[in-house]
């Protein structure tokens, strides 16, 4: 499928169907009061919120473009909701660092939304309360969905419920890492356990990215949107063929191809290096010419890289917030 294909298609992809990073704040929330069991507790909102927009989004490409066989629209579904992940959730770090959870939660929003969109296209309601059990084994959480049926029947669905009983220490710090390995931030939770050495250079290498970002906070845009668009497709991957071998099973049909998604970095990438040198040369320029604002000369211009490191972040968070109200569809008038 050629490059200007996948991107006509993926104009027309959901375009209202981009809530999910709307809805993130409000889902973790959810997930906060009861972390042990967030993966059942995002599919089952996924599937109550996206399930029935899942149909309307997949008929509606389906219409606008006749031509376009399965597969096409396949990898346009995947395209859009990998960059939605890649473009709004990857936004962390510096000072914004506490906005890590959030990010998780609106690329596995994204992730879930693309499932349910593959289902429908595959064939199968989106808004079936089975389609939730599949979205857990595709996930990785559960081998078979039965045993994921299983662990969403025996989940308390208020979680309201659970006020009063102390949660042991660290759970929340555990749903956070989880998510990161969902993620593939820390790993893939798909791939095989790795060695002592692998693991220890992992956390090696995303501690160094931590202490940087601190100082300059948009590293982490980059890094983060990497690996967001490596689960992504891999996400993409995992829940085509999924319904594909099922359909096979049901009705003899050969088991396709994996859709090929072709997601650009090269204009994102671009963006976030003169971001990160924008504080650098600043810093850079206040060392040359030898400002001093009465720490030092050294110092002076770690302060300049911190300072407008902070404030060009600030600037692109809240550009991104402005324009993401403008893109959010209108509230209903009600009479």
């Amino acid at each position: 499928m050629s490059t200007a294909r996948a991107e006509e298609l993926q104009g027309e992809s959901s375009a209202p169907q981009d809530a999910a990073v709307y809805e993130a704040p409000a889902v973790l929330r959810l997930l906060w009061a009861d972390p042990q069991y967030m993966p059942e507790h995002l599919a089952l909102w996924s599937l109550k919120r996206f399930g029935p927009r899942a149909s309307s989004a997949v008929e509606k490409l389906r219409v606008s473009h006749p031509g376009a066989d399965v597969t096409e629209l396949e990898a346009a579904v995947i395209e859009h909701q990998t960059r939605i992940s890649m473009t709004e959730g990857a936004f962390v770090g510096g000072p914004f660092i506490v906005l890590l959870p959030v990010a998780f939660c609106a690329a596995l929003l994204a992730q879930a939304q693309m499932a349910l969109e593959l289902a429908a296209l595959a064939g199968y309601a989106p808004d079936d309360e089975m389609r939730a059990a599949d979205l857990l084994v595709i996930q990785g959480a559960y081998a078979s969905t039965a045993e994921a049926s299983g662990a969403l029947a025996r989940l308390t669905r208020d979680p309201k419920s659970r006020e009063g009983k102390r949660l042991p220490r660290g759970t929340r710090i555990s749903m956070v890492k989880r998510m990161a390995y969902m993620l593939g931030v820390l790993g893939s939770s798909s791939e095989e356990k790795p060695s002592r050495l692998r693991s220890a250079l992992q956390m090696v290498s995303v501690g160094a990215v931590f202490l940087v970002g601190l100082v300059l906070p948009l590293v982490w845009v980059p890094y983060m949107a990497l690996a967001f668009r490596k689960s992504g497709l891999r996400m993409g991957a995992q829940a085509s063929a999924f319904y594909a071998e099922r359909r096979s099973e049901e009705a003899g049909v050969t088991v396709r191809n994996v859709p090929t998604a072709r997601i650009a970095m090269s204009a994102g990438l671009t963006r976030m290096t003169l971001l990160i040198a924008v504080p650098v040369f600043v810093a850079v320029i206040a060392l040359l010419t030898g400002a001093d604002i009465g720490s030092g000369k050294w110092v002076s211009a770690g302060i300049f890289l911190i300072v407008v490191s902070g404030l060009v972040t600030l600037a692109w968070f809240g550009y991104r917030r402005w324009r993401r109200r403008g893109l959010r569809p209108p509230k209903p008038v009600t009479a």
